[in-house]
């Protein structure tokens, strides 16, 4: 997970062809809260960059950046994660002052 707000998700992973989905289950573990969040999440971009190498079927490798929206959430989670993220930027914004 590279970028997480309140509404979505960016994500960094090696592309598998055969795994590729337009919606997926999420499991996100916040770090310093000892809860998990369960959210279904739209595919809303992907972005394939070519990488070295072929797969074990001698097909070309991918890497894919790809935004989510976070469509299936309930109410308690979704306040935890708005939570989280707004305190994880005052965090900043403390820190580099």
């Amino acid at each position: 997970m590279r970028d997480l707000s309140e509404v979505g998700v960016r994500l960094e992973r090696p592309f598998d062809p055969k795994t590729a989905r337009s919606v997926v289950q999420l499991e996100i573990e916040l770090p310093g809260i000892d809860e998990v969040l369960w959210a279904r999440a739209e595919v809303s971009f992907a972005i394939l960059t070519p990488m070295s190498g072929r797969t074990a079927d001698g097909q070309p490798r991918f890497w894919c950046r790809a935004g989510l929206r976070l469509a299936g959430v309930c109410q308690r989670e979704r306040s935890m994660l708005r939570d989280y993220v707004v305190e994880t930027h005052r965090a900043r914004i403390r820190a580099a002052s």
